[in-house]
């Protein structure tokens, strides 16, 4: 597409095409562009449309530097419309790839099943597909994480000890829980789980992986609130953080085996969809502490 029609098709009734415009005046793009990128950008509707357009404003201002003679109208996009857009990205790129790709995989897998017959289970082509099947699991759990939330009354407490009861079933003896009980909030008990139960999981795995046999309050789990916002913290005495502990939140982070690598990446973004926040940090006498909190 040429520079020109990019422009042009800025302003077209197809988003697939204003899409496309806005991604080759990335490439073609000229920094005189700029005020005609950004007033499309305040118009545009189509999230993925506005991903494109905030990426090519970004390269285009770090090609050709700032302007002085330049409106700056657009460039401080607030950050919790920034946060809007990224969540609704995610959500348009989960629901493409599990609508386009999820199908034809799933239909590889009936069909080698049947090809291979009893070798099955022992092949390496269930092996591979098994993890491709993990990946897309994980994929969908993001799409969710990054949907509007779904508010209800729920006990934390109770969703606390059932997340604990289904997922690490066998740490339950090590695990200690510090909060009031019942402790009934406002809001999505979906989003919330996928917050918490990462961060759980993560701890009995940590303290399997130290070595050492686990003792009581191996893990501990408190929650509580403030005047503004719920939280839940879980502290581990494990094997501690390896490398920087913000790069255990990008997806396809992971140094465990048969792990997807997006348990913390969709804990962010379920966060994140709460208006809140999550951090990894390392404990004071060793292990780690997880702490997620979310606005009341």
């Amino acid at each position: 597409m040429s520079h020109d029609e990019a422009i042009s098709q800025l302003a077209s009734p197809s988003a697939h095409a204003r899409g496309q415009a806005a991604r080759a005046l990335g490439d073609v793009g000229l920094g005189g562009d700029l005020p005609a990128i950004r007033k499309a950008l305040l118009r545009e509707t189509v999230s993925y449309v506005q991903y494109a357009l905030q990426d090519t404003i970004k390269r285009l201002t770090n090609k050709t530097g700032p302007r002085p003679d330049e409106p700056e109208e657009g460039i401080n996009v607030p950050p919790e419309v920034r946060q809007q857009i990224y969540g609704q990205a995610v959500e348009w790129v989960t629901g493409f790839l599990l609508h386009e790709i999820a199908s034809p995989v799933g239909l590889a897998m009936v069909s080698a099943k049947r090809e291979i017959g009893a070798e099955w289970e022992n092949s390496r082509t269930w092996r591979h597909l098994e993890t491709i099947h993990r990946v897309f699991d994980a994929i969908e759990m993001l799409k969710n994480a990054a949907g509007a939330p779904r508010p209800q009354e729920f006990d934390l407490a109770t969703l606390l000890q059932e997340i604990i009861e289904t997922e690490v079933p066998d740490a339950q003896p090590s695990i200690s829980r510090l909060g009031a009980k019942p402790f009934v909030l406002k809001g999505d008990p979906g989003l919330i789980r996928m917050v918490v139960s990462n961060g759980i999981r993560n701890a009995v795995e940590s303290v399997s992986a130290s070595g050492v046999e686990p003792a009581e309050h191996a893990v501990v789990i408190n929650w509580g609130k403030t005047d503004i916002d719920y939280w839940v913290s879980v502290l581990d005495r494990g094997a501690g953080i390896t490398g920087p502990a913000e790069s255990a939140f990008e997806i396809g982070s992971s140094t465990k085996r048969n792990h997807s690598g997006f348990g913390l990446a969709i804990a962010r973004q379920a966060i994140d969809t709460l208006t809140g926040e999550v951090t990894l940090e390392p404990a004071r006498n060793g292990g780690a502490v997880y702490t997620a909190r979310w606005k009341r």
